[in-house]
C-alpha cells in the first residue's frame, strides 16, 4: 500500500512538476483558462511574468481569499495565449494591479429595514496588465496596456458558497474583458512583434 502511494505521488510530480499542469486544468474546468483560444506567438525567445502588486493581505481586500486569484489568472493567460517563437528578444508581462475590494453598502433601517433585503457588500475587481517587448537585435521596443474593471454585489442574506460564487464570477467576468482587451492591444500596438 505504500508503495502504491509512493507511486501515485512521483507519478503527479512527473506529469505536473510545480504542480502548474494541475493548477491550469483546473482552472480550465472552471472556467478561467484560455486554452481553447488561438495562442498568440511572439518573435522573441522568451516570456516572463513579473507580478508588481502586492496584496495588502487584509480587508477591505479580499482577492487573497479566493482559490484562484486576479494574478493568478493572468499568469493562466500568459501560459494559455503567448507563445515564443524568436530566437532572440524578450517580453515582459507586468502585473500592476490584481485586487478586489469589498465595499459595505448602505441598508435600508428602521421599521421598512425589518421587511427589506438590501445588498449589503460590492466587490470592485481591477486588474492592470502591460506587455513590453524588447527585440534589440531587429531594432524593435513597444508595449501595450490595459486595464479591466468589473464590480459583483451581494445581498445581505447570502450564503458563504454564494458570495465565493460571486467572486468567482467576478473574476471570470475580468478574465474575459483582460484577454480580449489584450488581444487587440497586441494586434494594435505589438503587431511587429508578432509571428503570423
Amino acid at each position: 500500500m505504500r508503495r502504491l502511494f509512493l507511486a501515485l505521488v512521483l507519478g503527479l510530480l512527473v506529469v505536473a512538476p510545480a504542480g502548474v499542469g494541475v493548477r491550469s486544468a483546473w482552472a480550465q474546468s472552471g472556467g478561467f483558462g484560455f486554452a481553447d483560444e488561438t495562442p498568440i506567438t511572439l518573435n522573441v525567445a522568451e516570456i516572463e511574468v513579473v507580478n508588481d502588486y502586492v496584496s495588502p493581505m487584509k480587508p477591505p481586500n479580499i482577492e487573497y481569499q479566493l482559490q484562484l486569484t486576479p494574478a493568478e489568472v493572468v499568469r493562466l493567460w500568459v501560459q494559455d495565449r503567448l507563445k515564443a517563437a524568436g530566437s532572440s528578444g524578450k517580453a515582459r508581462v507586468v502585473i500592476k494591479n490584481a485586487s478586489i475590494v469589498e465595499v459595505n453598502l448602505p441598508r435600508t433601517t428602521g421599521v421598512k429595514g425589518w421587511f427589506t433585503t438590501d445588498q449589503s457588500q460590492r466587490y470592485d475587481g481591477r486588474v492592470e496588465v502591460e506587455i513590453q517587448v524588447d527585440m534589440p537585435a531587429k531594432g524593435y521596443a513597444g508595449s501595450t496596456s490595459v486595464v479591466v474593471t468589473s464590480s459583483q454585489s451581494v445581498s445581505e442574506d447570502v450564503t458563504l458558497n454564494q458570495r465565493e460564487k460571486t467572486w468567482s464570477q467576478l473574476v471570470r467576468d475580468m478574465a474575459r474583458d483582460m484577454d480580449a482587451q489584450l488581444a487587440k492591444g497586441i494586434r494594435d500596438n505589438l503587431f511587429a512583434a508578432m509571428i503570423l
